[in-house]
């Protein structure tokens, strides 16, 4: 589940990465703005809850082998 949410991150990032830089280029439009940028705020949320879930389950194959 960590790899999934890491590479839906990755991607969805950097979709709306490109969409914002259009937006920019060319003609501007506010709603594609805003949902370019909620877009990256739900990759980076995905990219970190995946750097949770990894940490967690590291800590527990370091936990069952004490």
């Amino acid at each position: 589940m960590d790899r999934f949410l890491f590479v839906f991150g990755i991607v969805v990032f950097v979709i709306s990465l490109f969409i914002l830089v259009m937006n920019f280029i060319g003609d501007y439009d506010g709603q594609a703005l805003i949902m370019s940028v909620f877009g990256m705020l739900n990759a980076s949320i995905a990219i970190g809850i995946s750097e949770i879930l990894s940490n967690m389950k590291n800590t527990r194959k370091i936990d069952l082998r004490e």
